[in-house]
This record gives C-alpha cells, sequence and structure tokens, in this order.
C-alpha cells in the first residue's frame, strides 16, 4: 500500500515529474576536474552554488576529483530535482561524494551515476567514507545505477528522516567499507516496498536497485544476469561496477582503463610492430592514459610523458611547447626574471634570485660598477637570455668563464636600441643590438656554448687586451643583422695574442678565434667534435663506463653515441638499427636487426628475440599459437575459427566461405558446448566463425537447411552428396534395406512369442536422400544391455539408428 500511495503521489503531483536531461553538450571523452579534498563547489548563496555547479561539470560524464555540495538550511531555494539536473551525465567520481546542508528538497535523483571509486575519501571513526550525506532535507536520494563503491564506506547523518536507502542492499555496491547512520526517525519507519522490483531492493518505489555481486556464482567479481535463461553470468575482470554481456567491451566502468567503450589493462603503445615490412612502425590508435580513459592528446593543464597524463614532469624532465615532457638537458629549465636598466646587483646574487636559472626573461647586463669582486659563477646555469647581453664597464676581471653554457641570445621585441657611430658599424644609425661587449679588461670570454644570435646584432669594441673571443657573426640567426667592431681595439690583435702564448687548440678550426686555450673552447672543429669537445678522428674519444659505442659521422662532422640498445658499438649509424649486436631484445627487419628494450606490440619474447606473433592476432600475443591463449598465443583476434568440436583453429580477420559468424550476445544460447566463460577469454573479440554443415560450401547456421550454396549438389533443395547414383549401388542400398527390415519383423514375431514387447519407429528424416546416396544402409542395432524393454528406433539428424526407453 504504502508503495502505491507513494507511485501514485509521484504520477499527480506536478514537482515529482521524471528528471529532464540539462541542455548542454555530453562530456564522454575526458574527465572534469572535481574539487579538492575537504572543499566545496564555491558561491556565496544556493542559487551561486548551484550555478557554478552547472558551469563546472553541466554535461559531465566522469569526475577526476571529488563531487562536494554544501548548501546553506537557512535559505529559502524552493529546490526541486531539475536544481541538480547538471549531473544527469554523471556516471563516475574518482573521489568521494559529499552533500552537505541541504536545504527542503522532494529528492536528488543522479540516474545515471555508476561508480564511486573513493581513490581519495573522507576521514569517520569507523574507517574511510566515500559517500556522506549530513545535516540535509533530503525527501529522497536515488542513485539507482550506483553499483560499485570501490573504497570506503556510505555515511548518513541527521537526514531529516530520509530513510529509503535501508531498501538498498549495501553489500552488494560497498567493495571494502561499510554502512553507517545516524538518524532519528528511521528506526520506526515503514519498511520500503520494493516487492515490485526484481531484486527485492529499492531506493524509493520508482527506483529499483540492480545488483551485480551478492547473486554472482562463485569465482565472479561482478556478473549480469542473462536475458535468455536469466541464470547469472561472470562479468570480464576487466570491469568494475557490473556489465550487461560477458566481454570487456559490455562493462559499466572499468576496473583499469577505458580504451573507446573497451576496458583495457594499458592503452594501445605508440609504435608497434608490422610484420610486413619488418619494422617498428606508428600506432594510429595510440591513446593517453588520463584518468581512467585512454584519449588522443592530454587536455586542459595536463602534460603528456611516457604514455600518460600528468600534472607535473618527473624529476629530470620538462615540458616543451607541445604539453610534452621531455628530458632535461642537463639542469632542468628554470626562469628567472632579467635585469633593469641599472643592471645586475650583489643583491641579486646574496637573495638567490639565479639560482639553477636556465631561462633569463629579459636581458642581463652585468657591469664591475655594481658588482665588484663579487663570485658570479652562479650565472653558469644559464642557457637562453630573452633578450640582450651587455658586458660593459668591466675593469675587476681578466677572464669571464661563466656564460660558458649559454646558447641562445636574443628575443623580438628584447633587443637594445643603440647610435654608435664610426665606419666599422654597419649600417649606422640607431639599430638594435642583442649583444654588447665593450669598454671592459678583459682577456678571456667562454661563450664556447653559444648556438644563435637570434635577433638583432652585435657591439664588439674597447677591449684592448681581449684574445680568446670567438666570431659573433658566425652565429647571427640573419646574415644581415648589424654588427658594430671598433676599428682598432674590439679586441687584441691575433698576431700579438699568439706571440703571447694565447693559441686556440690544435683542433679548433682558426689559431686566433676560440674561447680558450681547451679542445672544449673552439669555435668551431678542425675535423670531429664529440660532446663540445673536438677531436682528430671518434675513435679518439675515451668512453665513460657504461657508453655503448661511437659512430663517426663523416658527413656532419659529429661523433654520435650509439644507441643505447647497443652492445659492442654500432656501424654505419648510431641508432637501433646499426648496432654490432643488441644489449636486451632485437626484431628482424628487412634491412637487418633492430635492437629495443623490450619486445613491442606484435611480437613476443622469445629468448633473446622479438618474434612475429601469428598474423591473424590483433591485440598482442603472448606465445606462437594461432589461436587465442593468454600464455602461449594470440591475447585478442578480430576472429577467431572453431572446429566441429568446438576448439580454436585460428584467428582470422574475417570468417571464411565454409564457415557462419556469430557475435556472441547474452541472449544467446553458445553452440558447440561453449561457454560465457570461455568466450570471455577472448577479450572482446566475439566474432566467432562456427563450421557449416559438411554438404554446405557457404551457410548461416549449422543445420542441412542453413546451407546457402552446396559443396557438390543439390536435389530438391537440398545439399547431396557428389557419390554418383547407379544402378549396381541402388540395387546393394535396396538389398540391404529389404534384409533389415525382414531383421526387424524377425525379432517382431521372436518377442511376441516370448512374451516380450517391442516397439518400433521409423522416422525418415529430410536427409533420407542423402542416406541413399551414400550407401550408409540402415544399421538398426542394440549395444550394452541386450535385456528385452520397449525400446523406439529413430533416425537422428546424421540417419545412424539410436534408441531410447520409452
Amino acid at each position: 500500500m504504502f508503495g502505491s500511495l507513494c507511485l501514485l503521489a509521484l504520477l499527480l503531483a506536478p514537482c515529482c515529474v521524471a528528471l529532464s536531461a540539462p541542455n548542454c553538450p555530453v562530456i564522454s571523452d575526458t574527465a572534469c576536474r572535481g574539487n579538492a579534498d575537504n572543499t566545496f563547489v564555491q558561491g556565496s548563496s544556493t542559487s551561486e552554488v548551484l550555478a557554478q555547479l552547472a558551469a563546472r561539470f553541466c554535461g559531465c560524464t566522469r569526475i577526476s576529483g571529488n563531487l562536494a555540495i554544501q548548501l546553506s538550511l537557512q535559505d529559502v531555494a524552493n529546490l526541486t530535482e531539475d536544481s541538480f539536473a547538471s549531473l544527469y551525465h554523471l556516471r563516475e567520481i574518482s573521489g568521494y561524494l559529499h552533500l552537505s546542508n541541504i536545504p527542503a528538497v522532494t529528492s536528488i535523483t543522479l540516474p545515471n551515476l555508476r561508480i564511486i571509486r573513493g581513490q581519495t575519501t573522507l576521514s569517520s571513526t569507523n574507517g574511510p567514507v566515500s559517500l556522506l550525506v549530513e545535516n540535509s532535507r533530503i525527501g529522497a536520494l536515488n542513485l539507482p545505477n550506483l553499483t560499485e563503491i570501490s573504497n570506503g564506506g556510505a555515511t548518513f547523518v541527521s537526514t531529516n528522516g530520509m530513510c529509503g536507502f535501508l531498501g538498498v542492499n549495501w553489500a552488494d555496491i560497498l567493495t571494502s567499507g561499510q554502512l553507517d547512520y545516524f538518524m532519528s526517525g528511521c528506526s520506526n519507519a515503514p519498511n520500503m516496498d520494493c516487492s515490485s522490483c526484481p531484486s527485492g531492493h529499492c531506493w524509493s518505489p520508482l527506483y529499483c536497485q540492480t545488483l551485480t555481486k551478492t547473486v554472482c556464482p562463485q569465482g565472479c567479481g561482478r556478473c549480469f544476469r542473462s536475458p535468455g535463461d536469466g541464470s547469472y553470468q561472470c562479468c570480464s575482470d576487466l570491469c568494475a561496477a557490473g556489465c550487461y554481456g560477458s566481454t570487456n567491451d559490455q562493462c559499466y566502468a572499468c576496473s583499469i582503463l577505458n580504451n573507446n567503450g573497451s576496458c583495457v589493462t594499458q592503452c594501445p603503445p605508440a609504435q608497434v610492430y608490422d610484420p610486413v615490412l619488418f619494422k617498428l612502425v606508428n600506432n594510429p590508435n595510440y591513446r593517453l592514459a588520463s584518468g581512467g580513459l585512454c584519449v588522443q592528446q592530454c587536455t586542459g593543464n595536463l602534460l603528456e610523458y611516457a604514455g600518460t597524463c600528468v600534472t607535473s614532469c618527473p624529476v629530470g624532465y620538462t615540458s616543451n611547447n607541445g604539453g610534452k615532457c621531455v628530458a632535461c638537458s642537463g639542469v632542468c629549465p628554470r626562469v628567472c626574471a632579467g635585469t633593469d636598466i641599472n643592471g645586475v646587483q650583489v643583491a641579486d646574487f646574496t637573495g638567490g634570485k639565479f639560482n639553477n636559472c636556465t631561462i633569463v626573461n629579459g636581458s642581463l647586463i652585468i657591469s664591475d660598477v655594481a658588482l665588484g669582486s663579487t663570485n658570479l659563477e652562479v650565472l653558469s646555469t644559464i642557457q637562453e637570455i630573452q633578450g640582450y647581453l651587455r658586458i660593459e664597464a668591466v675593469t675587476t676581471w681578466t677572464s669571464f668563464p661563466y656564460l660558458r653554457n649559454l646558447k641562445k641570445i636574443g628575443f623580438p621585441g628584447g633587443a637594445v636600441s643603440l647610435s654608435i657611430s664610426g665606419s666599422q658599424c654597419k649600417p649606422g644609425g640607431p639599430q638594435l643590438y642583442s649583444l654588447v661587449l665593450r669598454t671592459t679588461s678583459l682577456q678571456s670570454i667562454d661563450l664556447s656554448s653559444l648556438e644563435l644570435i637570434q635577433y638583432g646584432g652585435y657591439v664588439q669594441g674597447g677591449n684592448p687586451q681581449l684574445c680568446y673571443v670567438g666570431n659573433f657573426t658566425r652565429h647571427l640567426a640573419n646574415s644581415s643583422s648589424p654588427v658594430c667592431l671598433s676599428a682598432v681595439n674590439s679586441r687584441r690583435n691575433p698576431a700579438a695574442c699568439i706571440a703571447n702564448g694565447s693559441v686556440c687548440h690544435s683542433q679548433c678550426i682558426s689559431n686566433s678565434s676560440c674561447w680558450g686555450p681547451s679542445d672544449t673552447q673552439c669555435d668551431g672543429c678542425r675535423n670531429f667534435v664529440y660532446k663540445g669537445r673536438c677531436v682528430t678522428q671518434c675513435s679518439d674519444v675515451v668512453l665513460s663506463p657504461g657508453n655503448n659505442g661511437i659512430f663517426q659521422n663523416n658527413g656532419s662532422g659529429v661523433c654520435e653515441d650509439c644507441d643505447s640498445q647497443c652492445l659492442g658499438g654500432c656501424v654505419n649509424g648510431a641508432g637501433p638499427d646499426h648496432c654490432v649486436s643488441c644489449r636486451l631484445f632485437s626484431i628482424a627487419t628487412q634491412s637487418g636487426q633492430l635492437c629495443v628494450a623490450s619486445c613491442p606490440l606484435g611480437t613476443y619474447t622469445n629468448g633473446a628475440m622479438c618474434t612475429p606473433c601469428y598474423h591473424g592476432c590483433t591485440g598482442g600475443c603472448a606465445g606462437p599459437l594461432p589461436y587465442v591463449n593468454l600464455t602461449n598465443g594470440c591475447l585478442k583476434c578480430s576472429h577467431v575459427e572453431f572446429s566441429a568440436e568446438g576448439k580454436q583453429l585460428s584467428c582470422l580477420s574475417s570468417c571464411p566461405v565454409n564457415t557462419y559468424s556469430m557475435h556472441v550476445s547474452s541472449s544467446q544460447s553458445l553452440p558447440l558446448g561453449l561457454s560465457y566463460r570461455s568466450v570471455a577469454m577472448l577479450q572482446g573479440s566475439t566474432t566467432l566463425c562456427l563450421p557449416c554443415y559438411t554438404l554446405c560450401a557457404s551457410c548461416s547456421g549449422p543445420e542441412l537447411a542453413d546451407c546457402l550454396t552446396c559443396q557438390y549438389a543439390s536435389g530438391e533443395g537440398v545439399c547431396l552428396s557428389d557419390e554418383p547414383i547407379n544402378q549396381d549401388h541402388f540395387f546393394k542400398v535396396a538389398f540391404a534395406f529389404s534384409m533389415t527390415v525382414m531383421c526387424v519383423v524377425v525379432m517382431v514375431t521372436l518377442t511376441v512369442i516370448m512374451g516380450g514387447v517391442v516397439y518400433v519407429r521409423v522416422r525418415k528424416s529430410k536427409s533420407y536422400s542423402r542416406l541413399i546416396h551414400e550407401g550408409e544402409g540402415l544399421n538398426i542395432q542394440e549395444e550394452g544391455n541386450t535385456s528385452v524393454t520397449p525400446v523406439s528406433i529413430i533416425w537422428n539428424k546424421n540417419m545412424k539408428a539410436e534408441k531410447t526407453q520409452q
């Protein structure tokens, strides 16, 4: 009666109409960012909170983080079920769900919420909690599709008589937590009438609970009820929250990762092995793991790293302009502010402004007027100046090695405008410069890592003692950039430098244009360069421990380290396809072997070799077997051919002509003695190729009547054998038939005389003509026990005699 009255009230009351979907796009390809721990959706009033709720979560199917809503009991908000319609499409919450101080509302319904994972939880005296409803005046909380809380319990505190949760089978939902409730009014409340629900449990009379755990056969994590026979079948182990079929693409949610609707253990890798080309190729189905999803690209502020989307790069990596984490070259980038027109001050060093700085966002002006004898070694980490470099009025130092790691100078809009007169300034007049080196007592300046002055020109003058300095013109990005060289003392006369012993290393391309006397301070190498060091030939390099060998690239003049997967060096190139031998594993390619750290998708480990999988495998393999075998064969196939005995034969791209295809669903009965559990092992490859009847060339099913075309011949709409019909053969068959009938008559007569009874029934099937043509004859016999019993002798499908008891 209670349930009937509630149903009638809900049908008649205008406030209780069915929840409608919001007018916003559904977001299914990414997760929406939820609340941080112990925070709520922001807003100074109920209306503002609900507006923020809609702005942040309308259309979201997944929330990464928590969903926490706190309103005010004092607000007269006139809430209805549609006030929370922005959460209509929500299916997953990775953290917890918290509802607090919700004013009077008939009900709150989240019709599609399937799983609360509890990756972050709230604390309580009885352990972690992932569903908390407190201090609220909600008539009913309806979560009709919630089938799993993966971690933590459910707690209801002072919810003003909201007792419908007592009609729920929480043991079916909770994985590791428990149900707690502390409120008055529920102990004497009438039991929820869930009699109209198949499970016997409900959230309210209109919202039944579906059971996915407590009704399962032994050995199942979650299960579903087959529409065919009503039995409960196991879900795939990759499912979470239940399923509607036995395969990994029929899950309500995924226990690990969701790849376009299929639950998987890992997302498709960036490269796969192509057995036709004998090499690794880019995988068009490459996906990145982002939360519980496999996505095409990282969104929001997430960065791509090692096939995943992360909030920040790990130690030793930095983000590039493409949103990817790349290995740092030396010190990881750190941006620091440039200097004002007063230049670098002592306080910049004592305050740590330039500590571990790699990129100066602005200009760098250095003068010993401001610095005195300050140690500038802290500047040695700087690799880029996004403005101009001005070293001027320096008389304290004779050498300046502090910018030896600087690679780039200049930035659009960051150059300094100077008007310098003199015939050596080309062109003259006001020009933009990114490097100014003048009025110093320096004998050497080490910019040995300098690659590019990428905007503006340079000024060099008033350096009468300067011997060790490179040729800045070689590093200009634009050859027409302004250059202003002092006619007399842009540097010391090279001949005087050489006479004084200030000579470049013999491996430098010039005797007088370098950054210092070492082979690592050349401004260009005479022969080859290895990691900034000039050498006569690459074989002169002394290898460090763990080095895999060096390749001498005669074209570029660079000595290149062999790939990390090489063992014993490399020839004709430095890549993993040019190794003398492999450190770990190798793959056969058309040009030779390819060394890899692990065997890629499409191959399996065979000793130190990566052997290609059987060509019919589509999801990788664990061994050479041509069918699905998770330890020694294909891991996944698009089509699987079965024998007449129900055994797998091989994986194929499509079913052959002498088979029929069957896409397994829970409403079908499986042929050939297969079970849903065995088919679930195929991990989503549910297209079975089953054998036709032996006389069919093609078919739509297993019976003779299912033949579409015949293997040999047909007659009267039935496929026939190819054995020729001749008169002699016909008489042999007729004689055999006559003798059989005579034996039956004699047997009946003797049985009657002996007082027994035998019932003989011969049923002619539509394949009788095949029997005559094949000459099988009638073979009516009784095997085993020969006691006289009423027997019915019938024809089975293959025209063999068999008996049944009467």
